[in-house]
């Protein structure tokens, strides 16, 4: 099984870095805006940024990262 994340509306991210800290397997900062998105190995569409499909082993963590997000726009939910 796999999980579709998201950050949506992702200009609503303010940058902490959460997202990062607790999954850095799945979220990076943009070089281009400083903002969060999805590493490009796990997106669905490679002009896609704030999608991606991700391996269930790695539920936990997306996880975290979306329930500590300050500004709760990380989603995750079945593929």
């Amino acid at each position: 099984m796999t999980l579709k994340v998201s950050i949506d509306p992702r200009d609503n991210c303010i940058a902490d870095m959460v997202c990062v800290s607790l999954c850095g397997d799945v979220f990076e900062m943009s070089d281009v805006d400083g903002k969060s998105q999805i590493i490009a190995k796990w997106r669905t569409d490679p002009n896609t940024i704030n999608v991606g499909q991700v391996p269930d082993d790695m539920k936990d963590c997306a996880e975290a990262a979306q329930q500590s997000c300050p500004t709760s726009i990380i989603h995750v939910e079945p593929a």
